[in-house]
């Protein structure tokens, strides 16, 4: 399943060379990826498993379908109804010769009319039921969108709309994007492995492959990111044989928040403004509104996305959210976090790459011009904030020590010398530690989205947050399985509430 934003010029030539390159990298594996090209302008949403139940797992109103004669299991054909709305058309490859007469009875039966010679578009005679479509409208041509907040989150839906051709602004109150927890100097992007496969594990792994696409093509590698992989050293290992024995994860690599906030903020169609400190949201007619606390008008537009942590309960509020929405905005909750920053001139090779523990250890980042190449320790995890710098200092050493008793010798003498930076933020975290993606409002006509609550994971899930709201938007194919984008809901707590 492919999809291409409006007016996106491709080179045939180039774009083969990009598919070839993209799919030869490709996992094998049954499961959804996704892949952009042309720049992110294209995206390919390749499935693989048996038909039936990965259409199962796919929410989407199809604009065209190209169909295989051989495609005759009526059960999958049910499935690949459900992703088509009424006037999808349908095509048989012609290199395949025509459909049959069973072929031909059953597409009928399911609603299709032939057009032409293997062509069909699908018509039914009675009402599609709610359950074959998205539970509301799509939009079907790029509009105006203000996406507030210009961090991790926000960056990322906006590179996804302006993709797209939307017109999009950004607001935030800090004079520079990625003001907040975003502008940690540098962190891991690394999916969460474990022995069963678990929804968390596949759910990261997606997030990680995109995020590390978005970094291919738009960051300087070794400047901005590196593909370094990463050992992951459990202080708490499992039983079993391969107890305490580090894991390599090659799909980890270190990146930083700040170069690819202004990398997907530089996309044509995205503006800027800082220093936009939005008190609240109101409608006007089939617009919203985002006002100062003067009541000043920052921006109007007919779609909003809030993507500002914290802060995101307070602004939605007094924009009527589903109650479901509502419960889970009033369990959102900070947590923080300190990294502690040293200098890696000097110091033993080891190890080569960052390492997983209670925290993550990155041996070795360019942090220019004023710091060089460091080393960085941490982040906690913590309810409360800490002031006490040293404190905090002594925190990340110790959490180093337990699963890297070397290079934690190696930098105590920076420690005790006071020669270790710290930086440190809040997170905004939820009630499941997963985020909240999609709508705010349980009306069919919802124009008020979300995207925060990242956690600790924002820099592995956000891109991948981003395309499953811009899905839901516009009706395209989820990047992942239904049943993993259920886990990110932002309407998640409605089926526990029903």
């Amino acid at each position: 399943m492919t999809d291409e934003a409006p007016q996106s010029a491709v080179n045939v030539d180039a774009e083969d060379q990009q598919w070839a390159a993209a799919l030869s990298t490709l996992d094998t594996g049954t499961g959804f990826h996704r892949l952009l090209l042309d720049g992110g302008r294209i995206s390919l949403t390749l499935c693989r498993g048996d038909t039936r139940s990965t259409l199962s797992q796919q929410k989407l109103q199809a604009d065209c379908v190209y169909l295989g004669a051989d495609f005759e299991d009526a059960a999958a054909l049910g499935a690949l109804v459900k992703c088509c709305k009424r006037g999808t058309r349908l095509q048989y490859a012609s290199a395949l010769g025509a459909p049959d007469s069973n072929a031909t009875l059953a597409l009928s039966a399911q609603g299709f009319r032939a057009t032409a010679a293997l062509q069909w578009v699908f018509d039914p005679a009675w009402p599609i039921q709610r359950s074959r479509q998205w539970p509301r409208p799509v939009w079907s041509r790029p509009q105006h969108c203000t996406v507030i907040g210009a961090g991790i989150s926000g960056a990322s839906v906006a590179r996804a709309l302006a993709l797209r051709g939307w017109q999009v602004r950004v607001l935030d109150g800090q004079g520079q994007p990625a003001g907040g927890a975003s502008g940690l100097p540098a962190g891991l992007v690394s999916p969460l492995p474990s022995e069963d496969n678990g929804p968390l594990s596949q759910l990261t792994r997606s997030g990680c492959a995109l995020m590390r696409q978005h970094a291919n093509a738009l960051l300087v590698r070794g400047q901005d990111w590196d593909a370094s992989g990463a050992w992951r050293n459990r202080t708490d290992p499992p039983a079993g044989p391969a107890a305490g024995a580090p894991q390599w994860i090659p799909e980890a690599f270190w990146l930083k928040p700040e170069a690819m906030v202004r990398a997907w903020l530089n996309t044509a169609g995205i503006a800027f403004t800082g220093h936009a400190r939005i008190h609240h949201i109101a409608r006007d007619e089939q617009e919203w509104v985002c006002l100062d606390e003067d009541g000043r008008e920052q921006a109007r537009s007919s779609v909003v996305v809030v993507a500002s942590a914290l802060d995101s309960a307070r602004l939605l509020a007094t924009a009527d959210p589903a109650p479901c929405v509502r419960e889970a905005l009033a369990r959102l909750h900070p947590r923080y976090g300190g990294v502690s920053i040293g200098n890696a001139a000097g110091l033993p090779p080891f190890p080569t790459q960052p390492v997983q523990g209670h925290g993550n250890f990155l041996p070795s980042v360019p942090l220019a011009p004023k710091l060089g190449q460091s080393w960085l320790a941490g982040a906690s995890f913590e309810a409360q904030l800490n002031a006490d710098t040293q404190a905090q200092h002594r925190a990340n050493h110790e959490r180093v020590a337990r699963y890297l008793p070397e290079v934690a010798a190696a930098v105590a003498p920076q420690f005790d010398a006071a020669q270790v930076q710290l930086w440190q933020n809040q997170r905004c975290v939820s009630h499941d530690r997963l985020p909240l993606v999609g709508a705010v409002q349980a009306t069919p006509d919802a124009s008020l989205w979300i995207s925060a609550a990242m956690g600790a994971r924002g820099l592995t899930l956000a891109a991948l947050c981003a395309e499953l709201l811009v899905a839901q938007i516009h009706g395209e194919p989820l990047p992942v399985p239904a049943r993993l984008a259920k886990l990110v809901d932002a309407q998640r707590l409605q089926r526990k509430m029903a």
